[in-house]
């Protein structure tokens, strides 16, 4: 039987964002929902446009880790790109919006930008390649640190914000929500989380790294678990040793 048949687990990023992340947790037999808890919003720049367009003439790849990524380059360049540039992108989801509004991507893979970052490092065409990564303006360094370790020229461009979704009233209750855990990828969601959700029992509540759960404790919230490595799969391994079955 699977390790997390009938769990019901609440996932608080973006609903596109969320949909890799479900089909992994239906994998184990979870049963997988979600509460968007984040907001987005694109960058519109003319010196970000200038930017953009001048790094990706002569890079070598450009990465993209979520759809809202794609969406806003694609409305600050007009949805052309170099000819010669390849593209990676972080999850299934991601890449399906790639091939949308550009082209297919030549990587796709983990949901998350620190598996994306390894296996991009891990390719013996990367040293000295120039890697333009276009992300959330509050988006961590994990991407970029692997690329730039494993000798990338890397540009980083911030082409859309994220921001918590807007208190509600009244807020949801948690205990009517019916859920085993839930689950925090970022400080962000845990804010959106706390404007939408009145925390009247004790959850499992699972993060993804040292500051979302941080964050988590700031509102004097126990923290059940933490990601042993920032990434989809360690969130899975963690909410596994957590939710019982």
């Amino acid at each position: 039987m699977p390790r997390l048949e009938g769990r019901k687990l609440l996932l608080t990023r973006d609903v596109d964002d969320a949909a890799d992340w479900a089909e992994a947790f239906a994998a184990e037999g979870a049963l997988p929902f979600v509460l968007p808890c984040i907001a987005t919003a694109p960058i519109d720049d003319p010196a970000l446009l200038v930017g953009l367009a001048g790094a990706m003439s002569h890079a070598d790849w450009l990465v993209f880790t979520s759809r809202r990524g794609v969406d806003a380059c694609a409305a600050l360049i007009g949805g052309r790109l170099p000819a010669g540039i390849r593209i990676a992108a972080v999850g299934r989801a991601t890449a399906e919006h790639v091939r949308a509004r550009f082209r297919p991507p030549e990587l796709v893979g983990p949901s998350t930008a620190g598996e994306r970052g390894a296996e991009l490092a891990a390719r013996a065409d990367i040293e000295g390649a120039s890697c333009v990564l276009a992300l959330a303006a509050n988006a961590g360094p994990a991407l970029e640190q692997a690329l730039t370790a494993a000798g990338a020229n890397v540009e980083r461009f911030d082409v859309y914000r994220t921001r918590p979704m807007a208190p509600i009233e009244p807020k949801h209750a948690l205990s009517s929500l019916d859920c085993h855990a839930v689950i925090f990828a970022s400080p962000t969601a845990v804010l959106g989380f706390a404007n939408q959700v009145d925390v009247d029992m004790a959850p499992l509540f699972v993060t993804i790294g040292p500051s979302t759960s941080a964050a988590v404790r700031e509102r004097r919230w126990d923290v059940a678990a933490e990601a042993r490595e920032p990434s989809l799969s360690g969130i899975i391994e963690s909410v596994m040793e957590t939710v019982h079955v």
